[in-house]
């Protein structure tokens, strides 16, 4: 019985994190963007995790949006990862770690959904405030993030 147990438990667990793909080249399109502090960002109208739900006009424009993790401050040089891909309400381990992070989207209208970046090992997470800026995370270095 308690055999039967662990192997339940490691299975679940050891689907806890998965490590999702890099795009293959690095991009320096969010280093135009607006440098904000992660900590001291405040609300804009284009949030992540839309107030009052989808709208019609938006929920066609949401895509494409690319999550971008940067190992450098203010989003100089990035890595790129298709928000249309990821799967959502799973702790994602980027394979990397970074210090500023951005969500490019053309359309500039906002997701219906959040995006979250975090230290190691899935504890905790800070929400992406706004999609067309660039955060800085001061004081910390983050590899995984998650789309719920």
């Amino acid at each position: 019985m308690l055999f039967s147990f662990a192997i339940a438990a490691i299975a679940f667990f050891g689907q806890a994190v998965y490590a999702s793909p890099l795009s293959a080249e690095t991009t320096s399109v969010a280093a135009s963007f607006p440098v904000l502090d992660i900590t001291s960002a405040k609300a804009h109208p284009n949030i992540t995790l839309g107030h009052g739900g989808i709208h019609a006009d938006a929920a066609q424009a949401e895509f494409p949006a690319t999550l971008l993790l940067c190992p450098t401050a203010s989003c100089i040089s990035c890595f790129g990862f298709d928000l249309s891909v990821v799967p959502t309400n799973e702790c994602l381990a980027a394979g990397l770690s970074y210090v500023s992070v951005a969500i490019n989207q053309p359309s500039n209208e906002g997701l219906p959904f959040g995006v979250f970046i975090g230290p190691p090992g899935c504890a905790s997470f800070l929400q992406i405030p706004a999609v067309n800026t660039c955060y800085n995370i001061n004081g910390a270095t983050f590899s995984d993030y998650a789309v719920a």
